[in-house]
């Protein structure tokens, strides 16, 4: 009877203590949100592949040490030049699961659309694309504005995933108090780039400020992708935004 009761006491105890609330000490505060930029896929047609590029992130901390995370994206391009991206989350480095997709990105030369497609929407936004016809890169020296100076040092050739790729470390000094700094900042990147395929098969990424970032192309394959990378989920809304639209969306089911 007594541990009848006590279980009764405990019962009632736990229900009450589920049912308290707190009165509120302050108002809904917002959240920081910091992602990783993956590499950038030229849309060129006559180059066709699909790869996976594996990312870890040191993340530095303020009181010290750092914080290790990682994800992937898969990429692909078809001989047209359409460029497939995603973007996922970040999970511990030291964690067993699979980084969740939170959006890809179709860009269509052919059709001069961008498609940015969110699945917990379940949503795109069609938007005009052009691709930059040549591409160029920063001229040495002093940036606009005046407070950052970008040099480059040539690290000569390597093999990655067969090919031939050619290294460049940039380097960008930021000068005390353009960024709120109380001192010079100094970022950096390590580009290992393809000219066979024109993308950069690994970038490593310093800043004082974020810490070391990795992108390393993997699981290369060239030749042509499954259209299906390309295609749009039936059950999606695609909201058109172009200048001049009336263009067809590719959709199917996956």
């Amino acid at each position: 009877m007594r541990a009848a009761i006590l279980f009764g006491l405990l019962a009632s105890t736990t229900f009450a203590t589920a049912q308290t609330t707190v009165p509120a000490t302050h108002s809904p505060d917002g959240t920081t949100h910091v992602h990783i930029d993956g590499l950038a896929i030229p849309a060129i047609p006559n180059a066709p592949f699909t790869a996976k590029v594996p990312v870890s992130w040191d993340e530095e901390l303020a009181s010290g040490g750092t914080v290790a995370k990682k994800s992937y994206n898969l990429v692909a391009r078809d001989s047209q030049g359409r460029v497939r991206l995603e973007r996922r989350q970040t999970v511990p480095a030291n964690s067993t699961a699979e980084p969740r997709l939170i959006e890809f990105f179709v860009n269509d030369p052919t059709s001069a659309m961008r498609l940015a497609c969110t699945l917990a929407a379940k949503k795109c936004d069609a938007t005009d694309f052009h691709p930059a016809q040549n591409l160029t890169e920063p001229a040495v020296g002093r940036l606009p504005g005046g407070t950052r100076f970008l040099s480059r040092e040539n690290l000569g050739e390597n093999t990655m995933q067969s090919m031939r790729v050619v290294g460049t470390r940039e380097s960008i000094t930021t000068a005390v108090g353009a960024r709120g700094n109380d001192r010079v900042l100094v970022s950096s990147k390590d580009i290992w780039y393809s000219p066979d395929l024109q993308i950069n098969l690994s970038v490593v990424r310093n800043d004082p400020r974020l810490g070391q970032q990795t992108l390393t192309v993997t699981d290369l394959v060239r030749g042509e992708p499954d259209a299906k990378w390309f295609a749009i989920p039936a059950d999606y809304e695609i909201i058109d935004a172009r200048s001049k639209a009336g263009i067809q969306v590719s959709q199917t089911t996956r």
